[in-house]
């Protein structure tokens, strides 16, 4: 985690904004564990299509 994502982080916990840091949090390891620039969904495997289904839901429950 970079120290702006981690402020971020902060600054929601702070402001009593718990779902959208488990929204934060939850991008964040998609990005470490599962960069968007191989898992793609392109292979058709489910498990990479399935990390991109999360990825969009997540972007789309995102409110800031």
């Amino acid at each position: 985690m970079d120290p702006e994502d981690r402020l971020h982080l902060i600054v929601l916990l702070a402001q009593d904004e718990s779902w959208e840091a488990v929204v934060k949090v939850g991008q964040m390891l998609l990005d470490h564990y599962y960069p968007a620039s191989v898992f793609d969904g392109s292979s058709s495997d489910s498990g990479p299509e399935y990390v991109v289904a999360l990825r969009k839901a997540l972007e789309r429950l995102k409110t800031g």
